[in-house]
């Protein structure tokens, strides 16, 4: 069966998540003791990140939509600070905003965007993701044909939803589809599930433990995509 589509996870796999997300909230935390200094002094950003997780287990339906789940916890923080519920909804909408730009602002691994670009060129790319970056501010938009994540599917991976509203947009098969992605689970066994080909974004060099399946390919470094797609895409024609 040919590749006639090839859907991506971006968090990690594209981009290192973690510094982005730290950066952003550190920058969120300085804009609200600017504009809110008794949401600031009524809770530092330690607390607020433990408020977050807190809120998230409460509510399982709010974790996996990250935006939704930040965004109300920043209105419950400046609600018990003493504003007002129309200020504080406001507030908070303002400082997700601040949040959202700089969690977008992040640093594509060496190699990605030569990737992408002659992948582009190639076949359509989908971006499948449990994370709400902008690729738009990431700069990177006009190489994907969709976007699709979680809180806007409302499943989020390894659930077979978030890659199947892929492939159905794209009016293909799955297995007409080869996903690439960093995690074992969330992206090469859950792909694997719904019989897309697979390629292990693995630049840790870690050992794979998954015992439901291998990756159809494995790459430790993004310059290296290109000749494993069309591996696979030689061996699928």
């Amino acid at each position: 069966m040919p590749i006639r589509l090839l859907t991506l996870d971006l968090d990690n796999t594209l981009w290192d998540t973690d510094p982005a997300i730290a950066r952003a909230e550190q920058i969120t935390h300085d804009w609200i003791s600017s504009h809110c200094p008794q949401a600031a002094s009524f809770y530092t950003l330690d607390a607020i990140r433990e408020y977050r997780q807190q809120i998230a287990e409460c509510y399982p339906e709010l974790a996996f939509r990250v935006s939704k789940l930040r965004e109300e916890v920043l209105r419950r923080v400046f609600l018990q600070s003493g504003l007002e519920r129309e200020q504080a909804a406001l507030m908070a909408r303002q400082a997700f905003q601040v949040y959202y730009r700089e969690r977008s602002n992040v640093s594509l691994f060496e190699g990605a965007r030569e990737a992408l670009e002659t992948l582009a060129s190639r076949y359509p790319l989908m971006a499948v993701s449990n994370g709400n970056a902008d690729l738009d501010i990431i700069g990177i938009r006009h190489l994907f044909a969709g976007h699709f994540n979680a809180e806007q599917v409302g499943a989020p991976k390894p659930q077979p939803e978030i890659f199947l509203t892929a492939v159905r947009a794209a009016g293909v098969n799955a297995t007409e589809c080869l996903h690439i992605g960093d995690h074992q689970q969330q992206d090469i066994a859950a792909a694997h599930r719904l019989g897309m080909k697979t390629i292990w974004v693995n630049l840790g060099d870690a050992p794979w433990t998954e015992e439901s399946c291998r990756p159809d390919q494995e790459i430790t470094h993004l310059a290296q995509l290109p000749a494993a797609v069309q591996v696979l895409a030689d061996r699928n024609t």
